[in-house]
């Protein structure tokens, strides 16, 4: 069904920036000004998310080991049920977005949820500076942008995104969840000059005590944010099979991805 909207919503999960950055790019081209839903913070997640009957909402989130972090489906999972228009987004480190799309198009529509567009991003990967290096660019941000143009053009039309479209490659039954066994971090105490920047920016709160020195790896979740986001690197990963493993992964996935853009087929050509 044609949807006139005339306000929309932004719910979105970012440790590392990269999805908020691609979030706000398609928002701009979606040219409504978005309420913000920043699920990244445990103080932010227990705050309800209020949708509006018939508003457009905008889901973005990032893929971890082909899947969607467990914290975000129990998320989404919580939104309000009803007929809406939706864009399922989800961002990846330049290997693979696995079944993470189709996992966010499948709990849209458990919600009841009209997935008008889809499409998967390029972010730099949460382990590596060489995967996604730098991403998402300026031609992302740009494509997001016009994706997000795609999107209200399809608002006004008869079209969705069909599940056949989004499980071309799957394989019927999502991969399991995957957190590497042996994933670690190492401080440099004599870079870290105790700005708990990684403290405050941990989507989990692992920090014990709030202790950039002490984590609870039963906590984490591998979003590398206390990495990605310390302004002097004082951390970094310590297992050399884990960095083994992340090199090969690097080297097999060197030349860098295009997004997957969805739209629905009767726009045109210019968006499809």
């Amino acid at each position: 069904m044609a949807y006139q909207v005339i306000r929309n919503a932004m719910v979105y999960f970012s440790p590392t920036g990269s999805v908020r950055a691609i979030a706000k790019s398609i928002a701009q081209g979606v040219a409504i000004n978005p309420r913000e839903f920043d699920l990244t913070l445990p103080n932010d997640r227990e705050k309800k998310v209020t949708l509006e009957e018939a508003e457009f909402v905008l889901l973005a989130f990032p893929v971890y080991g082909g899947r969607l972090p467990i914290l975000v489906r129990d998320a989404i999972v919580s939104l309000p049920k009803g007929n809406r228009p939706v864009a399922a987004v989800v961002t990846y480190g330049n290997v693979g977005y696995g079944d993470a799309l189709l996992e966010l198009y499948d709990l849209c529509i458990d919600l009841e949820f009209d997935v008008v567009a889809a499409a998967a991003f390029v972010g730099e990967h949460a382990y590596s500076h060489v995967l996604g290096r730098n991403r998402p660019n300026d031609a992302d941000r740009e494509m997001a942008r016009v994706f997000g143009v795609g999107i209200r053009q399809a608002l006004f039309t008869d079209g969705n995104i069909s599940r056949e479209r989004l499980a071309k490659h799957s394989k019927g039954a999502y991969m399991p969840h995957q957190l590497p066994s042996n994933l670690s971090f190492q401080l440099k105490p004599r870079s870290c000059d105790m700005c708990r920047i990684c403290v405050v920016n941990c989507p989990v709160a692992a920090f014990i005590d709030g202790d950039p020195h002490k984590i609870d790896f039963s906590k984490c979740i591998g979003c590398g944010a206390c990495i990605k986001l310390c302004p002097n690197k004082a951390r970094r990963f310590t297992d050399d099979e884990f960095l083994d493993d992340i090199a090969l992964m690097a080297a097999n996935n060197a030349d860098p991805k295009e997004p997957s853009i969805y739209l629905p087929p009767n726009l045109p050509e210019y968006f499809t």
